[in-house]
């Protein structure tokens, strides 16, 4: 019984605690360390570069690891109009070194910077910890209290096990947090420009004159299967119609 007692004391003081209002807000200097920053760009290649250049990219990403650059994904899109997409993260001097990489492959199209506050789940984070950790340390000690039998034992350690999962959660949402604060997000799509020779086009055209004539036998003959009914009741109509001018006309 007294067992139950302590540990409803316990609860209830941890409860109390969750309750409680921040010792004290950042300041506005200390919020600019919260702060989690995502780039995107877009870059118009030359046409042929754009594998090139994603390949550049990736590779320097690769070998920057004093800005802990990692490639999150990407992807390639083929075709006429080719295509590519990356997505990366690393320090604020590795992304610049990748923006003047990817500026030199082509055109810069278009630029953005987005910036996220993180300021608050921090301090959210850090407070659940200090709970966490509180909460943790009454556990053990009331565990060591002589005269505990087997039941209250086996609860208490049930709730140590879910303590300590509850703490392993909320370390790895403050490493998540940290690292997206620490390592900016860098988008960068590619697309190949429009800017091609005099004979291009022409050299294009006889490379697909085949399909484009089988596509137009193709229309031709399902123009024809559209048109032959409506050419069948306009000859019906005609043939009644002269039949049925011939009679008047001969009354």
């Amino acid at each position: 019984m007294r067992f139950f007692t302590l540990l409803v004391v316990l609860l209830l003081s941890a409860c109390g605690r969750s309750g409680e209002a921040p010792s004290s807000t950042p300041a506005a200097e200390a919020r600019d360390k919260f702060l989690a920053y995502e780039h995107t760009i877009a870059i118009d290649a030359e046409e042929g570069n754009v594998r090139p250049l994603l390949s550049k990219l990736v590779a320097a990403c690769a070998a920057d690891r004093d800005n802990h650059c990692a490639v999150l994904n990407s992807s390639v899109e083929g075709g006429r109009f080719e295509g590519a997409s990356l997505r990366l993260r690393a320090k604020t001097a590795g992304v610049n070194k990748l923006l003047a990489l990817a500026a030199s492959g082509g055109e810069l199209a278009r630029q953005e910077t987005r910036v996220e506050d993180l300021a608050r789940p921090v301090a959210d984070n850090a407070k659940r910890l200090d709970m966490l950790r509180a909460y943790q340390q009454k556990l053990r000690d009331l565990e060591r209290r002589p005269g505990l039998d087997a039941d209250a034992l086996i609860k208490l350690s049930r709730e140590l096990a879910s303590v300590q999962a509850d703490l392993e959660e909320a370390t790895g949402q403050n490493t998540h947090l940290m690292t997206r604060i620490n390592l900016d997000i860098l988008n960068v799509q590619i697309q190949s420009r429009d800017r091609q020779s005099f004979w291009t086009p022409i050299a294009r055209a006889f490379g697909e004159f085949k399909r484009n004539l089988s596509s137009g036998i193709a229309s031709t003959v399902t123009g024809v299967a559209y048109l032959l009914p409506w050419l069948l009741v306009l000859s019906l109509c005609w043939w009644l119609g002269r039949k049925l001018w011939r009679r008047v006309f001969r009354k």
